[in-house]
């Protein structure tokens, strides 16, 4: 019976030992992991009143990402990628089949923050113009009634999909003179969008919206804000897709009114050649991808290697990466005017202004 009780008492002291390490371990996961959340939110929320960053205005640029990748290998790639989109996001609400992009900036100079996005009206026009006007791979860069999205909004929006992991982000510190050039864009496009007929509140691929009279893709809109403040480095390139469209997959205005089926592009095996010399065979557009800027970020997010020295701070939003860049240093691009004249000629651009000029 003693030895009984000797072997009692050793098994419950084993026992109560064995619940003050459990005990001590979770004791030391909880504070260490409650640390990490909080320093993360600490980074992603200085605020612009920081002693420790008197004046600091920072840029942060938000990707969502289509949920399949976009395969530009070729026409019939590309349209296989839209259907498997399209049938991902059919009984979805407040999802992007294309992906998406917006941008915040935040600064002592104005009283509330810009948050904001360039986005397509609606799908059905989209729709319409794709399955019924024949516009084929016109839609790339079709110009569509846009608009500028509400701040409200994109705080939800912000919310719902950093939580599920969907969603990248950039933030850059800029300094006060990039800040005005920033600001100074913004205030000229938002009255371009808020006066009756004006170009601003156009949505489409091919534009450019620093170009004088253009619109903006949701990507090239954010994008923008880095060009203004000459941030816009090599290495971004890679969030670029460029292709050459064959003549006969552009329907429309664009061409004659070509009827193009979605079977055309369907059955189109590889982009075009260089355009012809005498005939145009094609036509050329650049886009940027927000699946790639997506990826590209969650590269950095790892392994904080950006070219000529530039540091990439990682970041988290819920569950979703960022990384952050001091820029307050980048030299401002000389001689170059917020708003600019087109050089390049686009098709797409061409049959826009003609049909500005006419009012319609």
């Amino acid at each position: 019976m003693k030895l009984l009780r000797i072997e009692r008492g050793v098994f419950y002291c084993s026992m109560i030992n064995r619940i003050l390490i459990v005990c001590g371990l979770i004791l030391f996961v909880i504070p260490v992991s409650a640390q990490y959340s909080k320093s993360t939110e600490q980074i992603e929320n200085i605020s612009v009143s920081d002693s420790s960053f008197s004046g600091l205005n920072q840029l942060t640029i938000y990707v969502i990402p289509s949920k399949v990748k976009y395969d530009w290998t070729s026409p019939s790639t590309l349209y296989k990628s839209f259907v498997k989109n399209y049938k991902r996001n059919l009984f979805s609400k407040d999802n992007y089949i294309l992906g998406h992009a917006f941008m915040e900036l935040k600064t002592e100079k104005l009283s509330e923050k810009i948050l904001t996005g360039m986005r397509s009206s609606s799908r059905k026009e989209q729709k319409e113009l794709l399955l019924k006007e024949g516009y084929g791979l016109s839609i790339l860069g079709a110009d569509l009634e846009g608009f500028l999205e509400n701040s409200a909004v994109l705080e939800q929006t912000k919310k719902k999909f950093s939580r599920k992991g969907r969603l990248a982000f950039m933030t850059f510190y800029i300094s006060d003179e990039a800040t005005d050039r920033m600001i100074s864009f913004f205030q000229s496009y938002q009255t371009g969008i808020d006066s009756m007929g004006s170009s601003g509140g156009h949505y489409g691929g091919a534009f450019w919206p620093r170009y004088n009279g253009e619109g903006s893709g949701c990507s090239a809109f954010v994008v923008s804000f880095l060009d203004l403040a000459g941030l816009l480095i090599e290495e971004f390139d890679e969030w670029m897709v460029g292709v050459n469209i064959p003549m006969d997959l552009i329907g429309g205005p664009y061409n004659d009114n070509n009827d193009v089926r979605l079977r055309d592009i369907r059955r189109c095996n590889s982009w075009a050649d260089d355009t012809g010399p005498e005939m145009k065979t094609a036509e050329y557009i650049q886009l940027y991808d927000p699946y790639l800027i997506y990826e590209w970020i969650n590269e950095k997010w790892e392994t904080d290697n950006i070219k000529d020295g530039i540091i990439a701070t990682p970041l988290l939003l819920n569950a979703s990466r960022g990384i952050r860049i001091d820029g307050r240093n980048q030299s401002l691009p000389e001689d170059d005017h917020i708003f600019m004249d087109r050089e390049e000629p686009s098709i797409f651009i061409d049959s826009y202004h003609e049909k500005d000029e006419l009012g319609k």
